[in-house]
């Protein structure tokens, strides 16, 4: 497909493709035409690139993604996570993180994410209403700064094992979860091999005991010597999953599990977790 360039804007079309540039926002246009000496208003030039193809719109007003060249065509590039990339642009002081199975998928232990990213926001954070419309919000305060996969922060992998065990109904799919469970605890512990059971109690810190019997219940199969050490002494009757009919009940740990569909105790213990 034929997408028209006036000299001007071929100027910023040349640079925007040396940068290989995802998203744009009209300060990032400013900022490049100043650069680049090209006499005219930035909204203007916006136009103009958007009317000919070269900037497609996102869910956020004043931000667009890039469509190089190279794409034949107004094409999006399909990111999965341009929302998320799209809302930091838009509001560079949002504090998110794309997390739960989402996470899993952007850390490479899940081959699929799911259909819309998870987001994990403060609770009482104001979320924009075009992250809403892309992207399933959940309410999680993580204690570990996110790290940054495929252009989004994501939360570190001992947050997505606390976010688990802190709010089970927030997942979608037990069923993925647990069969990458194992995957993930190894790659707790190699992430930090000298301090991996350190890692979890730093993102344990101040929250209720119930969330440490369910993640003790979550691990007693795959990291047993974790579970131990991570189990407070005495905590009453913990629920995983809102109340109802049980699935299964785990003595030890007074566990009330109405949500798992298999109880993680079945899964063998990775070796050498300490």
């Amino acid at each position: 497909m034929t997408r028209p360039l006036s000299n001007a804007a071929a100027k910023i079309v040349e640079r925007l493709e040396l940068e290989q540039v995802f998203l744009v926002t009209l300060a990032d246009l400013r900022e490049l035409m100043d650069e680049l000496d090209v006499r005219s208003e930035p909204k203007l030039a916006a136009k103009r690139l958007r009317d000919n193809g070269w900037l497609l719109p996102t869910a956020f007003p004043g931000v667009w993604e890039f469509a190089p060249a190279a794409q034949a065509g107004p094409y999006s590039r399909g990111h999965p996570l341009r929302d998320v990339i799209a809302a930091r642009h838009a509001h560079p002081d949002l504090t998110l993180a794309v997390c739960l199975a989402t996470a899993l998928w952007a850390h490479g232990l899940a081959d699929r994410m799911p259909d819309r990213p998870e987001v994990a926001m403060a609770p009482g954070a104001r979320v924009p209403a075009g992250l809403t419309r892309g992207c399933r919000i959940v309410r999680f305060d993580a204690h570990f700064p996110p790290v940054t996969l495929r252009d989004a922060p994501v939360h570190d992998l001992a947050t997505v094992l606390v976010h688990l065990a802190a709010r089970p109904t927030d997942v979608k799919s037990w069923g993925g979860v647990l069969d990458v469970l194992p995957d993930l605890v190894a790659a707790v512990a190699k992430a930090a091999p000298n301090g991996a059971r350190d890692a979890l109690e730093r993102e344990l810190h101040d929250r209720p005991a119930s969330v440490r019997t369910r993640l003790a219940y979550l691990l007693h199969g795959v990291a047993p010597v974790w579970a131990a050490a991570l189990a407070p002494s005495s905590h009453g009757k913990v629920w995983f999953g809102p109340r109802g009919s049980l699935k299964r009940h785990h003595a030890a740990l007074e566990i009330a599990d109405t949500i798992l569909p298999m109880s993680p105790g079945e899964l063998p213990p990775t070796p050498g977790l300490q």
